[in-house]
């Protein structure tokens, strides 16, 4: 039978006896990717009531709408029958599924994969869960406390106050202080070597294997909880109250936290405002803060990372129309259209992404505090939309009043375009490029319809600046592939010697196989070994580039991937080596060739992807 951690995320009868094999880790995942509303919407009449959602009730028969569903909550309920329950509830009632398969229906509609473990891996890792997020609970209690008795709390709450943070602001979001000195939250909590190790596992001490000792992550700082979006503390953030290095500091990925999914003040902002309408998204903790304490309670904070395509995700189950806050400067702006990138596949109709550029020497917390709420929300509606972010970036570096420049501008645009989902919006971007470039609309209707990309690049990102390395690696595909090398060494085995001596015909996948090498030639690599390898030489720096890179995939993903990968681009190398002995008949036309040389021709394109 399911673990009670299953139990609290769900009614009893939501509960199956097949679960077990499913990990309750992963059901509260899909719960927090999903949307209520949108399960619920697609199949019963909804109409928005205060920030609830009310219809008539598909499980009894009645005249006036009795049955809610709460968006807030996640949960549905309905005040004539008393059905009730959650999101997989609702598809096991409506539906006549059973637990398993409304979980695969869910999980398909979220783009996730059912794992399946064992009956006691997954109370194993439940309760490591559960005593993470009891931790966790107790640190965030243990800072907010300091703030308001430690002998050095009034060096934070002079801060705050400099900065304009009022008592409320810092109690509804949970502001502490982690006090100097190396050891404060270690005695306080760690009562037990067991309290001690969940204090590592949950990012909260740093420990020094050499020297056998731990101390706190967070020290001399003011501390953030960083919340889910049903509030439980997964992680902490630390600013630094003068001058050092680094300014922000965030806690590690642990077994409730991963940093590429979640963001800060999202939570809080649900809270403060029911019915959101937009979200902004802000680099720091503070500018969300102070954006909160003058009455824009919309801004959440990515975590030390560029916004994913989760964060997009979850956020436009909650709002129609995200605002980028970046600074005005070349690095603002080359981070926006990274930003504009990830969300262009989003933009379904009735979608919105905008951009708002800040000026030079600001960022939200000093503008908002200097010009106020009304001026920063005029700046708000005013932000640059993605439309006109993509033409005008397109359009920066081309001359537009020759032909060449509008054919660049074209073959630039197009594959943006092709990410937008049909509808209306992408029909008005092919119309705007048709008014800008000449080209007829019908032309670049099928321009677009036509263009492939390749998936494997499509997530990629690479933002690393030419180098020596370039010789070695041969695109962002291969990059990709080095990366989940360094970080799963044990992907070195999955193919046999006779097929990496096949990738050694490709320049670019040099330093791929040499690391390779490295990895079957060691003991017992792992990733620090490997870039220890590497030390002194000019592919160091590179090397960490890759291993510290962001992955949308998880860990247990990589081996499909890589192997994807590196089969591509052993089909790549075979077709090319195939073309070399027919490049001379394929240079002449068809009808000088003798039949022999048509036949090889012949030959050739049947077996050339």
């Amino acid at each position: 039978m399911h673990s009670t951690l299953l139990s609290a995320i769900l009614p009893p009868s939501d509960i199956h006896v097949d679960a077990g094999v499913i990990p309750d880790e992963f059901l509260e995942e899909l719960l927090s990717r999903v949307d209520i509303v949108e399960i619920v919407g697609s199949r019963v009449g909804l109409k928005k009531t205060g920030k609830d959602y009310t219809g008539l009730c598909p499980f009894h028969t009645e005249k006036s709408p009795s049955f809610s569903v709460s968006q807030d909550k996640q949960f549905y309920y309905c005040f004539g029958c008393q059905e009730h329950g959650s999101a997989l509830k609702f598809l096991q009632e409506f539906e006549g599924m059973d637990f398993v398969t409304a979980v695969e229906s869910l999980a398909a509609h979220a783009g996730m994969q059912v794992p399946r473990q064992d009956t006691g891996r997954t109370e194993q890792a439940s309760r490591q869960r559960r005593t993470v997020y009891e931790i966790l609970d107790k640190a965030a209690g243990f800072y907010r406390d300091q703030l308001r008795h430690h002998d050095r709390a009034a060096d934070a709450v002079s801060y705050l106050k400099g900065r304009g943070v009022s008592g409320e602001i810092a109690r509804d979001f949970g502001i502490g202080f982690a006090p100097p000195g190396w050891d404060n939250l270690q005695l306080a909590l760690a009562t037990s070597n067991f309290d001690r190790d969940l204090l590592i596992q949950s990012g909260m001490l740093v420990e020094n294997e050499e020297r056998d000792k731990t101390y706190d992550r967070f020290r001399d700082r003011v501390v953030f909880p960083i919340r889910d979006l049903r509030g439980r503390t997964i992680a902490f953030g630390g600013r630094i109250m003068g001058e050092g290095k680094p300014k922000y500091l965030n806690s590690p990925e642990t077994p409730v936290f991963h940093k590429g999914r979640e963001l800060y003040g999202l939570y809080e902002a649900r809270r403060r405002t029911p019915k959101l309408e937009q979200v902004i998204v802000v680099e720091g903790y503070m500018d969300v803060v102070a954006l909160a304490q003058h009455g824009l309670s919309y801004s959440v904070a990515t975590l030390g990372t560029a916004t994913t395509e989760d964060h997009i995700e979850r956020l436009y189950r909650l709002v129609p129309r995200i605002v980028f806050c970046f600074d005005g400067d070349d690095a603002g702006r080359s981070a926006a259209w990274k930003a504009l990138n990830t969300v262009a596949s989003f933009l379904r109709d009735g979608r919105s992404a905008a951009f708002l550029f800040l000026p030079d020497g600001e960022d939200p917390d000093s503008l908002v505090r200097a010009e106020g709420s009304d001026k920063f929300e005029l700046r708000l509606s005013r932000a640059t939309s993605f439309a006109s972010f993509v033409f005008e970036h397109l359009e920066a570096s081309r001359d537009m009043e020759t032909m060449e420049g509008k054919a660049a501008m074209s073959k630039d645009a197009i594959p943006l375009i092709h990410r937008i989902p049909e509808g209306v919006f992408r029909q008005l971007m092919i119309d705007e490029l048709s008014t800008r470039t000449g080209l007829s609309t019908e032309r670049l209707i099928s321009v677009s319809t036509d263009y492939r990309e390749d998936p494997r690049t499509i997530r990629q990102a690479p933002d690393m600046a030419k180098s020596a390395m370039d010789e070695g690696v041969s695109d962002a595909s291969i990059q990709t592939a080095i990366s989940m090398l360094l970080l799963q060494p044990e992907l070195a085995h999955l193919f046999e010697a006779g097929e990496y001596e096949g990738l050694v015909a490709d320049p670019g996948c040099k330093l791929l196989i040499e690391i390779r090498n490295l990895i079957l030639d060691a003991v017992a690599p792992d990733p620090v070994w490997i870039l220890s390898q590497y030390h002194g030489r000019a592919e160091f720096e590179y090397l960490r580039g890759l291993a510290n890179r962001e992955h949308l995939l998880d860990v247990s993903q990589f081996a499909d991937e890589f192997t994807g990968i590196l089969r591509s681009r052993l089909a790549v190398i075979d077709a090319q080596a195939r073309r070399g002995p027919v490049s001379d008949l394929l240079a002449k036309p068809f009808a000088d060739l003798t039949e022999a040389e048509r036949t090889i021709i012949r030959d050739y394109h049947k077996t050339t992807p």
